[in-house]
Order: C-alpha cells, then sequence, then structure tokens
C-alpha cells in the first residue's frame, strides 16, 4: 500500500498531539496550509515532532487539521493503539460520522472526503485502535501550545517543501486539470458547466463586436440576472418581463432594427425609428428616443429612471455595513462614475440599463463594501429600474408599434412565413444579416479552465475567481479566429 508519510515512528508511540494552521490571502500573498503532529510515549516525553506545509489545494483551516491527523496516522506502526489530542471540535464530529460510521455515498458530498477516505483505508490497512481526544484551544496544555507554535512557524519555513498532493489513498479519486476534487462531486460538475456557459455568454458578438467584456463584472451580472426574484415574477404570470430582462441583455428585443435584418421583406431598410422618425430604431435607441413631443420622450423618461436608480443606490449603499468608514467625498464619487452620465447616455450608461454591471461601479464600492453587500444591493433596484423600463418605455412603444404594423399591413401570418426569395436581392446589400456579425469559430478553454482550477487552489466559489480571466485570456482572446 502506498504511504503517504516517509517517517515510521516506533512502537513506543503513546498519544500524538495534532494541530494545523491556515493563513487566507487576506493576511499572506497566497493561502498557505501547515500541519504538525508531536508523537509522544507513555512517560510523556516527546520521542519527535514533524511539520510542513500543504499545497494547495481546497484550502481551509479543517483541511490542514484534517491532513496532520492523516499524516500523524500514516507514520504510525501497524497495530498501535493510539490516543490523538486535537484541539479542533469539528475533527471528533467528522471522526464519528466519517470513520468509525459505515462508508455512505453521502460522504462524497462533503468537503475533505477524499482525506477521510485515506484516513479510513490507514486506519483498517494498519489495524490501528485510535481514541480522539478534544483539549482546549488556550489552556495551559504544553503539549498543545508546542504543536500550535510549531505550525505557525512552518509558513515562514524556507527549508520545507509543500506535499504533493496526489498521493492520497482513496480508491478513486476524480480529478480536474490534474488537481483532486475534493468536494461535492455533483456541485463541482455544476461549477464547470457553470463557469462554461458565462464564458460563452461573455464571448458572444453581440457583447465583443463593438468593445472588450473585460471592463463588465461578470459575477456581479450573473447573480442580478439570476437571482430568484426574477423567477418569482415569472411564477406570479409576469413571464413576459422576464422575457424582456433576458432579452434586453443579449440585445435581442424586436426592435425595428432586429427586425429589418431578420425580415427584410417585411421592414423596408429605409424604415426609421416610428416615433422621432430620425434615427434607426437600435437597442441603444429605445431609451435615447427624443420623440415628436419631447417632454413626453422615452428619453426624459430614461433620465428620470436613472436618476432615481442612482439616488436608490447611494441612500443604501451609505445606510449599509461598510468594510472602512465612508470618505466624505464618497457621494460625490459615487455620483461621478462613467455610468450615470445619462445626458446624453455614455456607453457605460447604455450598458448599465442592458443590466451590464461596470467594473468601474464594482470596483469603487469594492473598495468599501464586501461583494455580498455590493452584489445585494445593485440586485433589487437593478430589477425595478428594468421594470420601469419595460412598463413606461418598451410596453408603450410595443402598442404603438403594433398598431404601426396593421397600418403597413403587417400581419402575424406575414411575419411566421418565411423569407420571400424574390426579395433578398433587393434588400441583402442594404442591411447586413446575422452573419455579418463576428462569431466565435473557437472558445478559449483555458478561461473556464483558469476559473474552476483557482476556486481549487484558492478556495472559494469558481465567480470569485474571474479576474483570473481579464489577467489570462485578454490577450489570447485577440487570437480568436472569427467567421
Amino acid at each position: 500500500m502506498p504511504r503517504i508519510s516517509d517517517i515510521q515512528l516506533p512502537s513506543s508511540v503513546y498519544t500524538l498531539y495534532i494541530d494545523g494552521s491556515f493563513l487566507p490571502p487576506s493576511s499572506h500573498p497566497v493561502s498557505s496550509m501547515a500541519y504538525v503532529w508531536t508523537a509522544i510515549d507513555s512517560d510523556g516525553f516527546i520521542l519527535e515532532s514533524h511539520y510542513n506545509i500543504i499545497s494547495s489545494i481546497f484550502p481551509s483551516a479543517l483541511r490542514s487539521e484534517v491532513f496532520a491527523l492523516l499524516h500523524g496516522l500514516d507514520s504510525l506502526p501497524p497495530n498501535s493503539k493510539i490516543t490523538v489530542a486535537t484541539d479542533c471540535a469539528q475533527l471528533l464530529s467528522l471522526w464519528s460520522s466519517h470513520v468509525n460510521a459505515p462508508f455512505i455515498p453521502r460522504m462524497l458530498k462533503e468537503f475533505n472526503h477524499l482525506l477521510w477516505s485515506s484516513i479510513r483505508a490507514i486506519k483498517s490497512h494498519k489495524n490501528l485502535d485510535v481514541t480522539l481526544i478534544k483539549v482546549p484551544a488556550h489552556a495551559d496544555d504544553t503539549l498543545n501550545k508546542h504543536v500550535d507554535v510549531l505550525a505557525k512557524a512552518a509558513h515562514t519555513d524556507s527549508h520545507l517543501s509543500s506535499r504533493p498532493s496526489l498521493e492520497l489513498l482513496a480508491p478513486c479519486i476524480l480529478q480536474f486539470n490534474s488537481l483532486p476534487v475534493d468536494m461535492n462531486i455533483r456541485k463541482f460538475i455544476r461549477d464547470i458547466f457553470d463557469a462554461k456557459t458565462l464564458l460563452t455568454l461573455a464571448l458572444l458578438p453581440r457583447f465583443n463586436s463593438s468593445s472588450s467584456t473585460s471592463d463588465i463584472d461578470w459575477a456581479c451580472t450573473k447573480f442580478c440576472l439570476i437571482n430568484d426574484k426574477q423567477f418569482v415574477s415569472h411564477r406570479n404570470g409576469r413571464s413576459e418581463f422576464c422575457g424582456f430582462r433576458i432579452k434586453l441583455l443579449l440585445d435581442m428585443l424586436p426592435t425595428l432594427t432586429t427586425l429589418q435584418r431578420r425580415k427584410p421583406h417585411l421592414y423596408n431598410p429605409s424604415w426609421l425609428c416610428l416615433q422621432c422618425n430620425s434615427f434607426p430604431e437600435t437597442l441603444d435607441h429605445l431609451w435615447t428616443c427624443p420623440y415628436i413631443l419631447p417632454e413626453f420622450s422615452p428619453f426624459n423618461t430614461f433620465k428620470i429612471l436613472l436618476l432615481a436608480l442612482q439616488t436608490n443606490y447611494l441612500d443604501k449603499f451609505l445606510s449599509a455595513s461598510f468594510l472602512i468608514p465612508l470618505l466624505d467625498s464618497f457621494a460625490a464619487e459615487f455620483m461621478a462614475l462613467d455610468c450615470w452620465d445619462c445626458d446624453p447616455p455614455s456607453f457605460s450608461c447604455l450598458r448599465l440599463a442592458r443590466g451590464l454591471i461596470l467594473l468601474s461601479l464594482t470596483e469603487f464600492l469594492g473598495i468599501y463594501f464586501s461583494s455580498p453587500t455590493i452584489w445585494s444591493i445593485l440586485d433589487t433596484p437593478l430589477h425595478d429600474f428594468h421594470f420601469d423600463l419595460y412598463v413606461q418605455i418598451w410596453l408603450c412603444r410595443s402598442i404603438f408599434f403594433y398598431h404601426w404594423e396593421s397600418a403597413q399591413g403587417i400581419t402575424k401570418k406575414m411575419k411566421l412565413s418565411a423569407l420571400d426569395p424574390s426579395s433578398i436581392s433587393r434588400t441583402s446589400f442594404n442591411i447586413p444579416p446575422d452573419s455579418s456579425i463576428p462569431s466565435l469559430a473557437t472558445v478559449f478553454l483555458d478561461s473556464w479552465v483558469s476559473w474552476v482550477s483557482s476556486s481549487i487552489i484558492r478556495g472559494g466559489s469558481w465567480i470569485s475567481h474571474l479576474d483570473f480571466w481579464r489577467r489570462l485570456t485578454v490577450q489570447p482572446l485577440l487570437r480568436i479566429s472569427f467567421w
């Protein structure tokens, strides 16, 4: 049977003191895990102490404790009867459910199940009789203080090298990008598909044709789009609004320009916006249309709604729990962000109207607030802002457009019919078909692989590691082939 430890303790070992140490990235350049054990004989003398750092795989304080137990047990001789002393109460609870109890598939849903499977294998193969006891963490236990000091010292010992992460004794080890998957496997697979789906969304030509996507906070955008409020509204009979939000994000609303491209035989390419008759009716024009009567224009409505959204956000952030005290200039700097420039609307402003959360916004807020606080505050007002756009601008425009279509003799049956072949030659040179918009021929797979791999190495959800995408794939993205 392969071994994790290259140490062989004598049979006189009576007690093992174990401890783990974890330094999160906030207090260390990168997350760091270390473990230590000290072997004691029946007279209370130290036989040997050992400490080392652990490969950064799903880093956590608990994982360092579990690995200390694993390495200590593997260092014991066969048929040992040992007492293991630890100040981690959770370790005792998990020992009872993961080692002393029969194996159940539900264990595979737990973090560190590979480590626990290795512990079960070692205990069975060496016929160990193990008893875990709890020692107070901050009491006058000299040996517990000893292992605590060694565990902390391991982080700064330049002579140590981390243990190879693949030296596990579990019967089956699932790997991703050569990294062991030591978490809920079903959730991990779901995370992979979520990461690939988000990458596919971010690389759609509708987002890439005019500018870079690296200025969008995709994690926050995804949160605001799929939050439960949207689906609750669907069950309450507002499915049309749910569709509106998705089509707004993807630039799929049936504006006149879109219809001219899809059905050029029905919608003359020379037709302009029906409300102002001055500009093509694109998605952005929905919010900037001056209308025939300026005081009733969608543009005025949009400005009022956007400024109300700005005020709503500002009030919520001023009353929210912050990481550091807000500066006196916070409100002025917040209102000066480019996404609030609405007269005329800036490019960032129009992106925010689609539901694309700008990095400039979240990075500014990230100075003062945690990501969960930022996301939760941005979500509901943005949902309400979109609902106001839907009711006050889109529905009014759609009613007007319906009657205009009837006046033009365009029926529902005609819109469902196939393209008239005879009209293709007349219109193909005026409105470019969808194929003229660059579309991805290949997807740079390293992007989502980097997100998921980074979540394994650094911990946390994969979506919190999208900064890796901005650093790793900006240049490769420029080399993607298009047709």
